[in-house]
């Protein structure tokens, strides 16, 4: 039947314009945004019009509507097995995590659209592609930023709370992208800013990608040497001007660096699997300017629409560099450490002292004018407290409920049968201290203080072993570690952190 579709789709476009049905927001005279249950309906349209096209259920939110992905290619075999293709990148596509930043789930839908239309045929000769419209379909009918459980999914990726997180966890293991591509869209109204000093921000798009130092050092070179200044090339040479994001500015006392250091987003956690992870965070216009569709959503489109352009016809041109390294990285991480086994379990910006001011575009409200302002540049990244990756984590309380929690996050281990000694760390947490004093560019609030030991002690039946020699296994390390900064034990739910011998040991050769 979708051979059959395919070729009747083929034979109008002989005559008709546009073979394939516009989105739900093309066809709105209006440009009213569509519910998640017509866009859902969509791109069920899509998938029955092209053998190209299959669109795959990965669960449902906590509202009960369906997140879904609608995978594009020329190969079936990954259309129906999801099988990775040498030299030919898997890329993952995410809009909409913020229901109220809802241009990129727009955009998607027309990538969609034109690819089973037949255009950028030149990227799927290149590419696989998994689209996923709405990652976040309760923000969307709600018009919020969390889900209908009031979970920012977006900063949720070590304690794995919400469904929608778990399910997007699932699906980078289930289609093994080597790109992962995370849309948003940032304000330029903000509170301090405009309410009170009357500045608005002034950027167009801004990209980061994973940062976070412990990334392997191979992968992490290439993204921030190359890749990421090739695609701010690129998108400001198509016409829409792209810079290197600076994070949120709100204040003009306040200092500048980049996207967070933490592995809590999806930007640093799929860069820590070995994928190469892009964040774009497109303008998302003043509510009381005065535009050609409510709040500018119609240019808000195009925008994202030229960036997920852009960054595909890059990754297409570095289809083998990309597939090379992110696949090198998931089979065998090393660190950027002169060893290649090193971990930092503290990580900061700091100051640039190469750069330590940097001047950047606001518009006063008064009167519409541009004004360069100068900021401090603490965009420097900062390493401390190296720990060489231990062979495994030994795991001696919670272990039912840590159990489930390495489930989620597909990270493999053995329950113990029987008592079995090892050569491990002692870690004993001298002294906590409290955030605002821990490092900054992570979601830290207590910074333990640690002395490790080594000792030889007996782990009882029942207990957990974590080995690191897994593709999840320096992400695991990082997690599970009560000296890291992203550690789980900085969620509330698992507040763990407290004076004395900690029941987590990292198990290491005699």
């Amino acid at each position: 039947m979708k051979v059959l579709l395919s070729l009747l789709v083929f034979c109008s476009s002989l005559t008709l314009a546009e073979p394939v049905p516009p989105s739900p927001f093309e066809q709105s005279a209006q440009h009213a945004l569509p519910s998640s249950q017509e866009i859902s309906a969509y791109l069920t349209v899509l998938d029955e019009l092209s053998p190209q096209a299959r669109l795959v259920e990965l669960g449902r939110s906590a509202g009960g509507r369906p997140i879904e992905a609608l995978l594009v290619s020329d190969s079936n075999d990954f259309l129906t097995g999801f099988s990775p293709q040498q030299g030919k990148p898997t890329v993952l596509l995410l809009g909409s995590q913020h229901g109220n930043e809802p241009s990129s789930a727009e955009a998607i839908q027309l990538l969609a659209r034109q690819l089973v239309a037949g255009e950028h045929g030149e990227l799927l000769d290149k590419l696989n592609l998994v689209l996923v419209a709405m990652a976040n379909p309760d923000g969307r009918d709600l018009s919020s930023r969390y889900n209908a459980s009031m979970d920012n999914t977006n900063i949720d990726y070590v304690a794995l709370n919400a469904g929608e997180t778990r399910l997007l966890v699932d699906a980078l293991h289930r289609f093994d992208p080597d790109v992962v591509y995370d849309a948003h869209e940032s304000g330029i109204w903000k509170r301090i800013l405009t309410k009170e000093q009357g500045y608005l921000t002034d950027v167009d798009a801004q990209f980061d990608m994973g940062n976070n130092p412990n990334i392997d050092g191979e992968l992490l070179c290439y993204t921030e040497q190359y890749l990421l200044p090739a695609l701010l090339e690129r998108v400001s040479a198509s016409g829409l001007p792209a810079v290197r994001y600076r994070g949120e500015i709100t204040d003009l006392k306040q200092s500048v660096a980049r996207g967070g250091l933490g592995i809590t987003n999806l930007r640093n956690y799929a860069a820590m699997q070995g994928r190469i992870s892009i964040l774009v965070e497109n303008r998302l216009d003043n509510k009381q300017g005065r535009y050609d569709s409510p709040r500018n959503i119609a240019e808000r489109v195009r925008k994202q629409l030229i960036s997920m352009e852009q960054m595909l016809g890059l990754i297409a041109d570095e289809a083998d560099r990309v597939t090379r390294l992110s696949r090198q990285a998931r089979q065998q991480w090393n660190s950027s450490a002169e060893d290649g086994r090193t971990l930092w379990m503290a990580v900061s910006f700091e100051v640039n002292m190469h750069e330590p001011v940097v001047s950047l575009p606001l518009v006063r409200m008064e009167d519409g004018k541009r004004k360069m302002y100068s900021f401090p540049n603490h965009d420097a990244i900062a390493t401390d407290e190296p720990v060489r990756l231990a062979e495994a984590y030994a795991i001696t309380r919670e272990q039912a409920r840590m159990a489930d929690w390495l489930r989620r996050h597909h990270i493999e281990f053995e329950v113990l049968e029987a008592p079995r000694r090892v050569t491990m760390e002692q870690l004993v947490i001298e002294r906590l201290v409290v955030q605002p004093k821990a490092r900054p560019g992570v979601r830290e609030k207590l910074q333990a203080v640690v002395q490790a030991t080594p000792i030889s002690a007996e782990l009882s039946a029942g207990d957990l072993l974590v080995p690191t020699d897994q593709p999840m296994g320096p992400l695991a390390a990082l997690m599970l570690d009560p000296r890291s900064a992203n550690s789980l034990y900085q969620e509330s739910e698992w507040n763990w952190l407290a004076e004395g011998e900690f029941p987590v040991f990292p198990v290491i050769t005699p």
